[in-house]
């Protein structure tokens, strides 16, 4: 790999996710659907340790305590993770790579799924920043689709 080239590795292959359970729980992803409504977000906070989570858990990951101070959640953050896909389920090549992150926002210890777009896939790195762009007020409903993308900042 040349310079600058190590903090990614390209995996091929298909991955099965199928077999995988995701849990929310329906009280954080409320609270965080109405924040999103108006183009921010919140979380949860646990008084015992201070760990922020979005959307919010009913009980600490790591206090196993119940938890339920609402908080506000930057909607700027760090890139984590991300994903650069290059062709659709089938196995046929996309007109344009489509890059997935995972985001740790500011003032949140979890992160959250987005897409960066309008970007190299060749030029993502974990560190960089980025910042949500919403959705116009008017278009807004309190679902997961009135956060547009994530940008670099």
């Amino acid at each position: 790999m040349g310079e600058g080239k190590k903090d990614f590795r390209v995996v091929s292959g298909a991955w099965e996710l199928s077999g995988f359970n995701f849990r929310v729980e329906g009280r954080g992803m409320r609270l965080m659907m109405r924040g999103m409504k108006e183009g921010k977000f919140t979380g949860i906070r646990c008084g015992s340790c201070n760990m922020v989570y979005l959307p919010g858990p009913f009980y600490c990951r790591k206090c196993l305590v119940e938890i339920d101070e609402p908080v506000d959640v930057s909607d700027h953050g760090t890139i984590r993770s991300f994903t650069a896909t290059m062709s659709d389920i089938r196995g046929n090549p996309l007109a344009e790579p489509q890059i997935a992150l995972m985001v740790q926002l500011d003032g949140c210890d979890s992160w959250i799924m987005g897409v960066l777009r309008d970007v190299d896939w060749r030029e993502v790195r974990i560190g960089q920043r980025v910042k949500v762009r919403w959705k116009p007020p008017e278009e807004r409903t309190g679902s997961l689709q009135d956060m547009d993308c994530f940008e670099y900042e």
